[in-house]
């Protein structure tokens, strides 16, 4: 009942979000501004997210190869558009859906899930970081019209995280005692409705540091992961830019990189991959910051999304058929 109920709240969820900008923005009016887009501009997004795609996902299979995945960057990059399908498609995906393409990583067996995992989990930090290293440096050109309080809020995040990540990296008994807490509870519980508990072996904890060090020791890995993260950002936020020329508004590309910055916090929201929330953060920015009209606002939205989100999960959904038909 309650695997019914979620998914069910989370479109309820999506569903309000949406009816929010149906009540401020004039939809007739805003598919009238895509009608009469110039199409020029609006190939060139999709090339953009294309472009995006590809770097984003030899971060993944860069690091996935130094634990021993040798399917190569063709399957590498297959095996990532499935991981996207489910980084799109579930509430909170961000924090749990890095299992599923450690798991595709080590299906043939030619490396180990917890040693795919900590790649995985590195590739995630390297991609995703470049949303608010970006979006800070967007937001610093384009401080004059920013709230006050932006800039902080921005570091504050970023400094937690790296305090977290150094934490869990330099002070690994903690890790491997909330590991052993966890299994504890849960072999209690499967002992207790009569199952057998054979969940722990500290020695997955352990594999999954061992790959973080091997990472950590190729500088050149960690270097191009850092490289071509923050570029692929990049080739994510210009479409952006992009649309707003293909509706006839200009969007200064430093605004484009601190909107998409901040479209990352409607992760909150229990929306698969955030829809609803997104569009709602981005057209109340560009209307607000912007300066730009509401139907206008609501069309470079709309346009940016089919380039970015649905795109790339129509990409993920047809890499993933083979596994549907299997």
């Amino acid at each position: 009942m309650r695997d019914k109920v979620k998914p069910l709240l989370s479109l309820v969820a999506a569903g309000l979000a949406f009816a929010g900008i149906v009540l401020f923005v004039d939809l007739s009016e805003t598919f009238a501004v895509v009608r009469d887009s110039d199409r020029r501009y609006v190939s060139v997004l999709f090339v953009s997210m294309t472009v995006a795609t590809l770097m984003r996902g030899y971060v993944y299979v860069r690091l996935l190869s130094l634990v021993g995945f040798d399917g190569g960057l063709r399957r590498g990059l297959w095996l990532f558009l499935v991981y996207t399908v489910f980084r799109y498609t579930l509430p909170y995906a961000m924090a749990g859906t890095q299992t599923v393409l450690a798991y595709l990583s080590s299906r043939d067996e030619r490396v180990d899930v917890e040693h795919a995992f900590g790649a995985v989990l590195v590739a995630d930090i390297l991609v995703y970081v470049p949303h608010f290293t970006l979006g800070a440096v967007g937001i610093a050109a384009y401080s004059g019209a920013v709230p006050d309080g932006t800039l902080v809020s921005t570091g504050l995040l970023l400094g937690g995280l790296v305090a977290v990540l150094c934490l869990g990296y330099y002070q690994r008994w903690i890790v491997y005692r909330a590991f052993e807490r966890v299994t504890d509870l849960a072999n209690a519980v499967l002992t207790r409705v009569g199952g057998t508990s054979t969940v722990g072996g500290a020695s997955r904890v352990s594999s999954f540091y061992e790959s973080i060090d091997r990472i950590s020791a190729s500088r050149r890995a960690t270097a191009s992961g850092v490289v071509f993260g923050h570029l692929g950002m990049a080739f994510l936020m210009l479409p952006l830019t992009v649309a707003g020329y293909a509706v006839g508004v200009t969007i200064p590309i430093e605004l484009a990189a601190g909107i998409v910055m901040t479209t990352k916090f409607s992760g909150v929201l229990p929306t698969p991959g955030g829809v609803g929330g997104i569009e709602a953060i981005m057209i109340a920015m560009l209307v607000g910051v912007g300066d730009i009209g509401g139907a206008s606002a609501a069309a470079v939205t709309l346009l940016y999304r089919l380039s970015t989100y649905w795109y790339l999960l129509l990409l993920g959904g047809i890499a993933a058929l083979p596994f549907v038909r299997g």
